[in-house]
């Protein structure tokens, strides 16, 4: 993640500071807030980085990861796979996040996701990611994706389409 993106997390876990005393929640309900909002965020910035072992440190041992273009669920070695191949596939990756919004334990983030090939090629895939975070550790996501552009950067890559 850009320093930029830290500076506007920051900013953000501020101005959520301010409306969770405005709400009235107690210390510990603003803790569990933050936590899930620092452990997404270190979710983006492992994946913009293409750490995979961090992603894995992240996610709990029975995690679930479900995504709209198969209405499955997807196990913690699937998904780790999964991240493998698009790490490896691509130049870059960069989160361009458009709205991040705590729910709960839930970090609902939408964005669109850049992806450079090695040839050079650049592709845009809009997405909005809820990611559950219990106990410090992600306990699912569900991810709503463009498929139409992600298979685009899927054939750009050699891979098989979605």
């Amino acid at each position: 993640m850009e320093s930029g993106s830290l500076s506007a997390a920051d900013s953000a876990l501020g101005t959520l500071r301010h409306l969770w005393q405005d709400r009235g929640l107690s210390n510990a309900e603003a803790g569990m807030s933050a936590s899930a909002l620092n452990v997404a965020a270190k979710l983006f910035e492992c994946i913009e980085n293409k750490r995979v072992d961090g992603v894995a440190a992240l996610y709990a041992e029975d995690i679930a990861v479900w995504h709209n273009f198969s209405n499955a669920e997807q196990s913690k070695a699937d998904n780790l796979k999964t991240l493998e191949g698009l790490a490896g596939a691509v130049e870059s990756l960069r989160y361009e996040v458009t709205e991040r919004v705590l729910l709960g334990d839930r970090v609902m983030q939408r964005h669109n996701l850049r992806c450079r090939t090695r040839s050079g090629e650049e592709f845009v895939i809009p997405a909005c990611i809820f990611v559950t975070v219990r106990d410090g550790l992600i306990r699912r996501i569900d991810e709503y994706l463009d498929t139409g552009q992600a298979n685009r950067l899927r054939e750009a890559t050699a891979r098989p389409k979605l």
